[in-house]
Formats: C-alpha cells, sequence, structure tokens
C-alpha cells in the first residue's frame, strides 16, 4: 500500500471521506462564496460526457476512417490520465487529442486496425504523463505532430476536428436535444443522447445551507448545456446571470478570468471553489496570483472516492490543494459543520478528525 509521507502527514487532516490542510481550518467560518464545477461536482458525467469520448474515437476509425477491430481505444481510466495532464477541461479538445494520438501511432507504425493500434506503444498513459507538457491539452499535442513534417501533413489530412466535435455532439445530445444545444439536427447518428444518463449528485437538502454563501458556476459546458444542468438542479433561480461562467463567456479553465468575474459580481473576500480535475486546482491557484485582496481556497472531489493508496490522491496532497473530498456533499457537510463549531467558539474541529494513514 502506498504510503502517505510523514511531511504530508503533518500538513493534512484525514477522515474517511475528506482531507484537508491544516492551513485553512481558522479561515472556513469567514468563507463568504462558493462556486461550483458542473460535471463530476454537481452532476456524473460518467455515462455522458466520458462515455461519449470513447463513442466518437470508435465511430470516427471505424465508421469514417474505416479501421477494423473490435478494442476499445480509450477507457475510463486512461481518460483521466488526459484530464490529470492538464489542458483538457474541454472534452471535445480532449476527444480530439486522442484521435491525434492514435492517427500519430498508426503512421509511424503504418497500421489501419484498431487493435493493433490499442497494443503497440507508446499506451495513453506513457503518453499523456512523459510525452505530454503538464497543461499542455490540444495545442501541445499539435505541436508534436507538426513537429515532424515527413508525417504531418498525413496525419492531419485524416484528422478533422470539426467533424470529431460534431460526432460527439450528437452522441451526446442526440435527436431530442442536439437543436436546443448546438443548433443543428444529427445527421450521421439517430440515437438517445447520453445526457439522460447523467445523475444529479449534490443533495437537494442542502438548498437551506447554500443560501448561506453567495453562489457561483465556473464551467467547462458551453450556456445552453449549462442552462439545462441548472434547470435540473432546481437552480435557474437562485443563481444570477453574472455569477455564471462558461466556455462562450471566455478564457478557459485554468485561466482565472471566470473566477475573477464571478468573485467582482460576489463582492468575494474568501470563496471556495469545489472542482474535480487539475485545472480546476490550477485555476485556483492562478487566481491566488493575480488577485490581492480576494482569496480562495481549492476543494477537489474524486468520483471513485478516497483511498490514500491511490497515486491521484498523493499527487493532490503534494500539488498543496487545500481539500479533498469523496463528493461535493462532503465538503458541503464538513462547511456546515465547521461553520457550526465556529459559531460555539470552538477553534476548528481538529479534534473531530481521526489520522487514517495509508
Amino acid at each position: 500500500m502506498l504510503q502517505i509521507s510523514e511531511k504530508l502527514n503533518s500538513e493534512y487532516l484525514f477522515q474517511k471521506n475528506i482531507i484537508l490542510n491544516k492551513k485553512i481550518l481558522d479561515r472556513i467560518s469567514r468563507i463568504d462564496t462558493l462556486v461550483f464545477d458542473i460535471d463530476g461536482v454537481l452532476i456524473d458525467v460518467r455515462n455522458s460526457y466520458r462515455e461519449a469520448i470513447g463513442q466518437t474515437v470508435q465511430f470516427y476509425f471505424r465508421e469514417l476512417l474505416h479501421f477494423p477491430g473490435s478494442q476499445n481505444l480509450i477507457n475510463p481510466e486512461e481518460i483521466e490520465y488526459f484530464k490529470m495532464a492538464g489542458g483538457f477541461n474541454n472534452d471535445w479538445d480532449l476527444t480530439s487529442a486522442v484521435v491525434l494520438f492514435y492517427l500519430l501511432k498508426a503512421r509511424k507504425n503504418n497500421l489501419r486496425d484498431i487493435d493493433m493500434l490499442r497494443s503497440v506503444k507508446p499506451d495513453i498513459r506513457k503518453f499523456t504523463t512523459e510525452m505530454l507538457p503538464s497543461g499542455g491539452g490540444l495545442a501541445k499535442v499539435i505541436d508534436l505532430i507538426e513537429k515532424d513534417r515527413n508525417i504531418k501533413a498525413e496525419i492531419l489530412v485524416l484528422w478533422n476536428r470539426n467533424l470529431i466535435t460534431k460526432i460527439f455532439q450528437e452522441i451526446y445530445a442526440g435527436e431530442e436535444y442536439c437543436y436546443e444545444l448546438y443548433g443543428f439536427y444529427p445527421s450521421l447518428l439517430k440515437v438517445e443522447g447520453l445526457i439522460k444518463q447523467e445523475r444529479i449528485i449534490i443533495d437537494e437538502n442542502k438548498k437551506n445551507f447554500l443560501q448561506n454563501f453567495s453562489l457561483g458556476i465556473l464551467t467547462g459546458r458551453n450556456e445552453k448545456e449549462a442552462k439545462i444542468a441548472l434547470e435540473r438542479l432546481g437552480w435557474s433561480n437562485i443563481i444570477s446571470k453574472e455569477k455564471i461562467f462558461t466556455a462562450d463567456d471566455g478564457a478557459e479553465k485554468p485561466h482565472p478570468q471566470g473566477l475573477k468575474k464571478i468573485a467582482h459580481s460576489s463582492k468575494t473576500k474568501l470563496g471556495i471553489y469545489v472542482g474535480d480535475i487539475w485545472d480546476d486546482m490550477i485555476t485556483v491557484k492562478n487566481f491566488n496570483k493575480e488577485v490581492e485582496k480576494t482569496k480562495f481556497l481549492s476543494a477537489i472531489v474524486l468520483t471513485e472516492g478516497i483511498k490514500l493508496q491511490d497515486n491521484m490522491v498523493k499527487y493532490y496532497l503534494n500539488e498543496g490543494v487545500d481539500l479533498l473530498a469523496q463528493d461535493v456533499n462532503q465538503v458541503l457537510e464538513w462547511l456546515e459543520r465547521m461553520k457550526i463549531e465556529s459559531y460555539k467558539g470552538r477553534k476548528g474541529g481538529v479534534d473531530d478528525f481521526e489520522r487514517e494513514k495509508g
């Protein structure tokens, strides 16, 4: 079992479903703003967006490029490797990057078979952890292709980024929502959209507690996708438009522009941003570097739960995340408990945490 280092043990408090940095304990009662990502935080998208990535890649290679084979070219664990590499908050970009990765392997190994592509090195883990610079995103994958002029043209002629996005949108939205979300009717696939597979994570009973804070949304969804999500959550009337920042509003995460806009609208002094991937944590770090009077704490939720032997947990702790939790409900329950304890005059709830070492 992976051991959490003594240094991390001294800096963090551990409980079964939540880990937090000791440095934030005396600041909890001053939090006035909660900002949420949507995907993976408020809504479980493992069977929608994440599934759409895999289905889009398969469709592109099998139906458009006519590569034979039956193996899936990317699975959920490998999608997470891209997310952890940084710069892949946008799932359309991530999908295009996966296609480029396999086109590169196909050209270098003279292959036109999905099963062979899957087996030949490098695999996705090696590619994302060793060959891509941290935070580079799709732009860095394109750079890798363009560096080799001998194969650049042959690869890029097979790579249609707009078509990849269109396939993704049709798979995700389906016949029912495609026009509403993206302004066109599906022509390549006539299917029920994976959007219907999404489920709400946040407990509706938390709504009363949320009224103690100014609320914001910072998401990689576009405006229409975010609107549908907020309607499903029943949040349409509790968050004003100026406190919602989507992919249509400007620079995407990890650029701090969205957090700055929300903080300004909310008159934030101390906020917490709840996300689920590397880009979300780095957004907070970038904000705190650029803004002096307002600060944000970073909270990351791990969909599969907290396992101290998991390298992802160790990674976030080494990066100095303020809070790790199993899900958004654990974050809110902890905030509520700390608020109550501060009202009672207690110092911060350290005694309530049991150390749990890997």
